[in-house]
């Protein structure tokens, strides 16, 4: 007698709020090198007078993206780690962008509803079910 290995499916929410992982994985990979080739193109023209912080943030951005980028090729070994790594990054995007919303930038709208999916999909009950596996 054989048994059949059935594997399990991943919930509809945390497929959903994995695509938004991985878009926004590709979009601050992006932004982050084009950002730096700008800041380096401008340091090799002697307009890099305090740029330091600007740097690390987009060293961060960049960090930030292959942390997402990881976890979104790792989901499928349904760890729990994943599952925080990204629901902690989540948060403190979120914060990040409402803190910008507050200062005028209507242009991260998106980003807070990308965030909010995300969020959704990575803590709802399906989300702990399909990480705790």
């Amino acid at each position: 007698m054989t048994t059949l290995s059935v594997k399990a499916q991943m919930p509809k929410s945390v497929r959903l709020a994995l695509v938004g992982v991985w878009i926004q994985g590709v979009l601050n990979l992006v932004v982050g090198f084009l950002s730096m080739a700008l800041l380096n193109d401008a340091a090799n023209h002697g307009r890099d007078e305090g740029s330091g912080m600007l740097r690390f943030l987009l060293v961060l951005t960049l960090v930030i993206a292959g942390a997402l980028l990881l976890c979104g090729v790792f989901a499928d070994k349904r760890l729990n780690g994943i599952r925080v790594t990204v629901i902690v990054i989540e948060v403190l995007g979120l914060l990040g962008s409402v803190l910008a919303l507050f200062q005028g930038g209507v242009s991260v709208l998106p980003g807070i509803v990308l965030a909010l999916i995300v969020l959704r999909g990575f803590s709802s009950a399906e989300g702990r079910n399909w990480f705790d596996r």
